[in-house]
């Protein structure tokens, strides 16, 4: 991702490779207007759900956010739909904000960072983009500038470094209705010339790097000859991760780890007549193996990318998938499952389903039993008619907290309908505290406003520890530090462990202010609900149920606590499979291959008996 901040705009060109858990939380630390740049085959921004939470993004920091893309019809309508701005190029944005055609967007209060008032045109950096067709029809983007313009074409180094344009005399941003006042056309300001000292300072960076490697050199061959007695174990030569389409309902868990994407590097050219195939495999255990066919390995410069979409039905696969195979098989006819010659196999990798040895697994829990409850199935839900696993039903609960919350102030400001206030409020609560405990918080005999099976899980630990059913946040945390459990947990997943159980604080005290001011609501009068205090609890409801979901930046460190949206994420970054490379000997090498290190053990040797049968050696 690239970030220009220079003019009135704060740019962010979005790349093939970042995703919403690096883009989400820069938007948060952010004060002027956003322009979003969608690069060619930008992953973010697919699905629907992408949108939803820019839009929570959007209220909660108050952001005017607009998008330019110039390649996808199909994002352009999403966007569109969700009342993002679109335009086809920079210049036509530049173009829509001198004529006064970009209004503000609303918000849910008054901006409170308004566009620069000294200047009337706010200074837009612009890059490159190709002039191309919009599938989209034009009424779809009532703020995109109606006659195409050409667009000068630039070299990628000027990506994000383009002229500030000069400003008019300040006017008024126009609403859409408003006929746009069209100010003096000025000519652009060449751009300042490269500074001399930038070689010098290339170059001292360049030392400074090669010998950062040398060292690293260094001490990874120390390393590596200190352990290779030890171990010989393969290196990793990829990754393959499970994915979320977002095309989500309540009634299954269609939709969550129903893609893949698989990242393979260093690979050898395949050998004549032959073709690198990917396969994801069933269970060890299973009686009847599974295996899906995810395509042939396009191989350019030692790496290959592949992503699979999954089935029309969107079925999750991490429920009935935990293996990866890459094998070597003939190009010209293309296997309906992989080669059981194991010289055909290449690379391999799975998710431990050895019991974890801790003396509080009563249950002999694995690590991808750990994962499936968070990410597709868990158990307890699953009585309670509840699929997808515990990551979903937070994510979905506590945007639900943060749509009742923010419905209020408006009503309230506007008509100070206490019942209305008082109904939302109670939803609020269901959730929070789950059916089973609602009535602690709630009046005798009051009614429930939501769906029963919806809140029969709530969000927080309202009656102890010990509580049954468990809290999603209590639950989720279990499963969190089974992880931690696994014998061969590496340093980078218990980094990771501590960055989303210190998420799961921030979001655990965030909700449970919520839950007080919501107790305060319910227990006033009608009378009381009218007066000024009810706002300052409402206003409080809101600020906290959106640091939940969306995290709030500390003013104190500069630092983004994170929310359930980050959390959700890279809850879901742990359905990440390590390839390891199959060192075969006669007849092939089967590596058993758990999350982190790999030890000496993790290998069984497949060799033929005299007779030609094979053996385990």
């Amino acid at each position: 991702m690239k970030k220009n901040d220079s003019g009135d705009f704060s740019v962010l060109y979005v790349e093939p490779e970042d995703d919403r858990v690096e883009l989400f939380p820069v938007l948060a630390g952010l004060k002027k207007p956003v322009v979003l740049l969608l690069a060619e085959q930008a992953r973010i921004f697919q699905r629907p759900d992408d949108f939803t939470t820019l839009k929570h993004i959007k209220r909660q920091y108050e952001l005017t956010i607009v998008f330019v893309i110039s390649h996808s019809g199909q994002i352009a309508q999403l966007a569109a739909k969700n009342g993002f701005p679109v335009y086809q190029s920079m210049d036509q944005l530049a173009h829509a904000v001198s004529s006064g055609q970009l209004v503000r967007q609303r918000a849910l209060t008054r901006p409170t960072v308004p566009l620069d008032t000294a200047r009337a045109t706010p200074t837009i950096p612009t890059r490159p983009l190709p002039p191309q067709p919009m599938q989209v029809q034009q009424q779809q983007f009532p703020y995109q500038q109606q006659s195409p313009l050409v667009e000068t074409q630039r070299q990628p180094q000027q990506l994000l470094s383009e002229v500030q344009r000069p400003q008019p005399q300040p006017q008024p941003l126009q609403a859409p209705s408003q006929a746009p006042q069209q100010p003096p056309l000025v000519a652009a300001t060449p751009p300042k010339p490269r500074s001399r000292r930038l070689p010098a300072i290339i170059t001292v960076i360049t030392v400074a790097l090669i010998l950062a490697v040398v060292g690293s050199f260094l001490i990874f061959s120390h390393s590596f000859q200190s352990t290779a007695l030890e171990a010989s174990a393969p290196a990793d030569v990829g990754h393959l991760s499970f994915i979320s389409s977002g095309q989500v309902n309540e009634n299954t868990s269609q939709g969550i780890a129903d893609q893949v994407v698989l990242d393979v590097h260093s690979l050898p050219t395949p050998r004549a007549g032959k073709k690198y195939y990917a396969w994801l495999l069933g269970d060890k255990n299973q009686n009847d193996p599974t295996s899906i066919a995810l395509g042939a390995l396009n191989v350019t410069a030692g790496n290959a990318h592949l992503m699979y979409a999954g089935d029309a039905q969107h079925s999750n696969l991490l429920l009935t998938t935990s293996r990866v195979l890459v094998t070597e098989e003939d190009a010209t006819v293309t296997p309906l499952s992989p080669s059981m010659d194991m010289q055909s196999w290449r690379y391999y990798g799975e998710f431990s389903s050895t019991p974890i040895k801790a003396a509080d697994n009563v249950k002999n829990y694995s690590y991808l039993d750990h994962l499936r409850h968070l990410l597709a199935s868990d158990p307890t839900l699953n009585e309670m008619e509840l699929p997808g696993g515990l990551n979903n039903w937070l994510y979905r609960n506590t945007s639900k907290i943060v749509e009742w919350s923010g419905s209020m102030r408006e009503t309230w400001e506007d008509t100070k309908d206490s019942a209305f206030i008082r109904r939302q409020t109670m939803r609020v609560l269901a959730y929070l505290d789950g059916t089973t405990f609602l009535y602690k918080d709630l009046p005798p005999k009051s009614p429930l406003l939501v769906n029963e099976r919806l809140a029969r899980v709530g969000l927080l630990e309202v009656n102890g520890p010990n509580q049954e059913p468990p809290s999603y946040m209590a639950h989720i945390d279990h499963h969190l530090r089974g992880l931690l459990q696994a014998d061969d947990s590496s340093t980078a997943l218990r980094k990771q462990m501590s960055d989303l159980t210190s998420s799961m604080s921030d979001i655990n005290a965030w909700l449970a202010q919520v839950r007080v001011d919501a107790r305060q609501i319910v227990n006033m009068s009608d009378a009381q609900l009218k007066q000024p205090p009810t706002l300052t609890l409402i206003n409080d409801m809101i600020a906290n149920s959106n640091h939940a979901f969306a995290g709030q930046l500390d003013p104190s460190t500069n630092q983004m606590r994170q929310g359930v949206i980050w959390l959700h994420d890279h809850m879901q970054s742990l359905a990440t499979l390590e390839l390891k490379e199959v060192k075969p000997n006669a007849s092939g090498v089967i590596p058993q291959i758990l999350p982190g290190k790999v030890s000496p053990r993790a290998f069984y040797r497949i060799g033929l008996k005299d007779d030609g049968t094979p053996e385990i050696r």
